[in-house]
């Protein structure tokens, strides 16, 4: 570590059940880079080694964060990597929303981050807006892969964060069988939320997220029962305006994941990669919002 002091005024960056990211300077030429210090006991935990494996075999896509380099610090794992400004989260949950292209845009920038993952055999099992990173200029850098693995017949259902958790994975046991489809679906419920401007399926406890899940996801668009429709229209009223995100949200929250859209499909859709176009205003906005300039 004495090539790299912490940023005095904001050392922590990201703090988890794994490790803590701390804001770091290269003291030679004061470039900034975030250090992921993985806890360490008698062995290196298999999500250390995991990660490690991912970044590695992921390293140089443009939407997916960079291994710069690996080393000890004390007792610790230390990976090092750029140093991202902003997360997704900032961006979209707030008020006045994201505009639509920025939804496009973002969502499309990490279909390309999943597909080339997926192509490579590995899920991500963790896509939240906090693990979808912003550069200054927008562009989308997937991290914190400490749950990503292998596709594996048989794996561990105690993953992703529970308002982006397919309906799959609230399955009891510990261990079941899915697929890439499950990052779909964590992709699809990020853009509900930016276009809500809030976590669509946020609740206190895992049968109300499941709950909200099966409403919005149970039943086809073509189904005309009245209830369902005005469920719909009250927990996602900005989605269900705008037929551009409606048509592909629905693709992606589907309770069959077989016929869930897949990375590539998503990166094929023209009309959907049409509308990613923003204006110098648009960018401008996202950013005010990024870091919490909202005048």
């Amino acid at each position: 570590m004495e090539k790299y002091r912490k940023d005095p005024l904001r050392p922590i960056i990201g703090q988890g059940n794994y490790g803590v990211v701390y804001r770091v300077r290269d003291v030679s030429n004061g470039q900034e880079y975030a250090l992921k210090c993985h806890k360490c006991a008698d062995v290196i935990e298999d999500t250390t080694v995991r990660e490690l494996s991912c970044l590695t075999a992921l390293r140089g896509h443009p939407n997916i964060i960079l291994l710069l380099d690996c080393f000890m610090d004390e007792d610790r794992v230390a990976m090092l990597m750029p140093y991202v400004p902003f997360e997704l989260t900032k961006a979209i949950h707030c008020k006045p929303t994201a505009p639509l292209s920025f939804v496009a845009s973002f969502s499309l920038q990490t279909a390309n981050a999943l597909e080339y993952m997926h192509r490579q055999g590995i899920l991500h099992r963790d896509l939240t807006p906090s693990n979808v990173l912003l550069t200054a200029d927008l562009t989308v850098k997937v991290g914190d892969l400490g749950l990503a693995r292998q596709f594996s017949k048989r794996m561990s259902l105690c993953v992703v964060t529970e308002p982006y958790r397919a309906p799959e994975l609230f399955a009891d046991g510990e261990v079941g069988e899915y697929t890439c489809a499950v990052d779909m679906w964590s992709l699809g419920a990020i853009i509900l939320d930016a276009k809500e401007g809030m976590v669509v399926f946020a609740g206190t406890q895992q049968y109300n997220t499941l709950n909200k899940v099966m409403a919005l996801a149970s039943t086809d668009l073509s189904e005309e029962a009245e209830e369902l429709k005005i469920s719909r229209r009250e927990m996602i009223p900005n989605t269900m305006r705008c037929e551009s995100t409606k048509r592909i949200a629905f693709r992606l929250i589907v309770l069959g994941h077989q016929k869930r859209l897949t990375a590539r499909e998503l990166l094929d859709d023209e009309e959907w990669k049409g509308l990613a176009c923003m204006t110098d205003q648009e960018r401008t906005a996202v950013l005010r919002q990024c870091i919490g300039d909202t005048k």
